[in-house]
């Protein structure tokens, strides 16, 4: 897919919202936690948040751990740290309940720093307010449940289902803002664009199903993973001048054909099939 030449809009208006109440609410917290896909993690940092955040302890969540390659991840680890983007950078599978306990570490590791400050003042306590966020879809209000173990916020598998603010008690020195899903105003090029309708972090209906599913392909091709493709949808491994002529076989392979060729319906299919890890689990995108 060639990179678009203008920027690509995608900005609801309670999106505009929630950046205002972000910044907002920076003042009266101690540190920023910010849930990124590991699948895409450039593509998923939101860079208004690196403006708004500045002096503020940062912590960044690589969720859906299960759908990436587990061996590469320090790579994005040492990334962030290294280009001073985060404080620290914890992989998780928010899903599958890995690695809660390391980002619970260093909260009492912070904690314990902040009260030795207050006993210098004279005070004898304090607590931990965090704020969280996340692009739609990243499993924000999921993590929020499983580190209060409680079902304190609403849960929705649809990009921009949490539009409230709520202060959620994780224990008697930990507090967590949540906030809703966000995007930014502009995405810089089609590349972020196309990885977040890939991982479903913006509707489907945005961008033309059969652009990002060919996308997927060609991504798969440049990484040596086609192989996963004639695997799962049982067709014989060949090459293809299109891949639309591969999305042709994968339909009748899958006998959703009728009168004439639907991409759009094959290209969900695919689509479905990626973001439930049946196709491989691999980074869409590495450091630059």
């Amino acid at each position: 897919m060639e990179e678009n030449k203008t920027s690509i809009n995608w900005f609801p208006g309670h999106m505009k919202k929630t950046l205002n109440m972000f910044e907002n609410e920076l003042k009266q917290v101690d540190l920023v936690i910010e849930i990124l896909d590991a699948r895409i993690p450039l593509s998923s940092k939101n860079p208004e948040v690196e403006r708004l955040v500045k002096n503020k302890k940062r912590i960044i969540l690589l969720n859906k751990l299960d759908l990436v390659d587990k061996a590469s991840v320090s790579v994005w680890q040492d990334y962030f740290v290294s280009n001073d983007l985060a404080d620290y950078v914890i992989p998780m599978s928010v899903e599958k309940g890995f690695n809660i306990s390391s980002l619970r570490n260093i909260i009492d590791k912070l904690y314990n720093e902040k009260l030795e400050k207050m006993k210098k003042k004279g005070l004898i306590k304090t607590e931990i307010r965090a704020l969280v966020c996340g692009i739609p879809n990243v499993g924000k209000s999921k993590f929020i449940n499983k580190i209060a173990s409680k079902s304190k916020a609403g849960v929705g598998n649809l990009p921009g289902f949490t539009r409230g603010k709520q202060w959620i008690t994780v224990n008697k020195n930990f507090y967590l803002l949540d906030t809703p899903g966000v995007l930014w105003p502009k995405f810089e090029n089609n590349e972020v664009a196309t990885n977040l309708a890939i991982t479903g972090s913006i509707k489907d209906d945005i961008l033309r199903l059969e652009d990002i599913a060919i996308y997927l392909l060609n991504k798969m091709k440049e990484y040596d993973l086609l192989d996963n493709i004639f695997n799962y949808y049982n067709i014989e491994k060949k090459e293809y001048d299109s891949f639309y002529e591969l999305l042709k076989d994968i339909e009748k392979r899958l006998l959703i054909h009728t009168k004439e060729y639907d991409y759009d319906k094959i290209s969900k299919k695919i689509l479905k099939d990626y973001r439930e890890g049946k196709l491989g689990k691999f980074f869409l995108e590495m450091p630059k």
